[in-house]
């Protein structure tokens, strides 16, 4: 009795934002490592002469690490600790960008774009673990809401900022930028939470199984597997609308402008379909309106390209259900899982498909579109969209836990 009236009075532990903040910005530092290439993919072909696929596949070559490594990252990172790997997957990332501000030779470059995928995995699964510990049980929600538009943020800012230092200072300028920003939140952070007594306690966890059973067990689970090939299809295909899309569209002024609009719009898109999940319709329909949403949105731009002011409001409306895509995606997890194990599978084959999506969108989309142009693309989206819809409609004959 007099234990439990004294736990009673422990104070919960209140959010620490300014730390959730420093995480999220680490986050967007991650991200920018796609970002910085997609929005400076013009010159690096004109610098690498490489052609749009060999350059298509370094911006891609980012997610081999998180598609090889990404269903047994949380498990290396609890072993390590969280911090630890976060520190040094910045510090990681902020070296590889200084060798890319010397502009090596292409193979140098494509070797320090893979190694940059084990910094954006360390990052994407550490940080978001530390968010959770660092916050309040009645702020989780919100906190990590917030990490989810970290890539959509990124995106916007180098689409921004990062578009303004290339064209008034050129490429090496662009990634010193990037080295140095990833660097210094990574001291930070360091300095910041090193002595944090919430983080004192970081958990261990211990192989159960043989690391190729686990992967075959949860490759048959439908429940586990659905949801994340919904979600294969769109990050095969987001990354690339934001590289390639804005180069079709014929007044540089809206050029730029969409390079900053794009991503907000897709992050709007998640939070959307989040709410209609949530309050109208089960995430299963929700991935499938998208999908058809995306489809009917591409066809319709394969007819209006003479105008750019009506491509870019197309292009916006696909690319806002492209956006709920993922929404969708992340909501059918817990509404599949029959318990917390399942669930973990879940986000785990989530994270592998999302980077083999990341790996393999880039030089396809880039092949297309150099051989067809806007018919490449059309025709590409719609194909995807297909496989999309299919996944969905699965996903929607599995019966939700009540």
């Amino acid at each position: 009795m007099p234990n439990s009236s004294f736990q009673s009075s422990i104070p919960e532990p209140k959010t620490q934002w300014l730390n959730v903040i420093l995480l999220w910005v680490a986050g967007i530092s991650a991200a920018m490592q796609f970002a910085k290439f997609s929005v400076s993919f013009d010159g690096l072909l004109e610098h690498y002469q490489m052609g749009p696929t060999s350059t298509g596949a370094a911006l891609s070559a980012v997610g081999i690490a998180g598609l090889i490594f990404g269903v047994s990252a949380g498990m290396i990172a609890s072993r390590f600790g969280y911090l630890k790997v976060l520190v040094g997957a910045l510090l990681l990332g902020g070296s590889l960008s200084l060798i890319q501000s010397t502009l090596p030779t292409f193979n140098v470059l494509f070797v320090t774009r893979m190694l940059e995928g084990f910094s954006q995995l360390g990052v994407v699964v550490a940080a978001p673990t530390l968010i959770a510990k660092l916050s309040a049980s009645n702020h989780k929600s919100l906190t990590m809401g917030i990490w989810g538009t970290f890539f959509g943020v990124a995106f916007a800012l180098c689409g921004w900022a990062g578009k303004n230092i290339l064209d008034q200072y050129g490429l090496q300028t662009l990634f010193l930028s990037h080295g140095l920003f990833i660097t210094t939140i990574g001291v930070v952070l360091f300095f910041k939470l090193r002595k944090n007594p919430v983080l004192d306690l970081v958990p261990v966890t211990e192989m159960q199984d043989g690391f190729l059973r686990q992967m075959a067990k949860i490759y048959q689970n439908p429940r586990a597997l659905l949801p994340s090939c919904v979600f294969l299809f769109y990050t095969c295909t987001l990354v690339s609308v934001l590289t390639y899309v804005p180069g079709l569209i014929g007044d540089s002024t809206l050029q730029k402008l969409m390079m900053v609009v794009l991503p907000l719009i897709s992050t709007g898109g998640t939070f959307l379909a989040g709410a209609i999940a949530q309050y109208l319709m089960r995430p299963q329909r929700v991935a499938l309106m998208a999908y058809c949403g995306v489809a009917s949105s591409v066809l319709l731009l394969s007819l209006i390209s003479g105008s750019p002011e009506l491509f870019c409001l197309v292009v916006g409306a696909m690319v806002l259900f492209l956006g709920m895509v993922p929404g969708s995606a992340l909501a059918m997890i817990p509404t599949l899982a029959r318990n917390p194990s399942e669930q973990a599978q879940g986000y785990g084959l989530l994270a592998q498909f999302g980077n083999l999506g990341a790996t393999v969108g880039p030089p396809t989309f880039a092949t297309a579109i150099a051989a067809y142009g806007l018919s490449g693309l059309v025709v590409l989206i719609l194909c995807i969209c297909c496989f999309g819809v299919l996944f969905s409609l699965w996903a929607g004959r599995i019966k939700t836990v009540s």
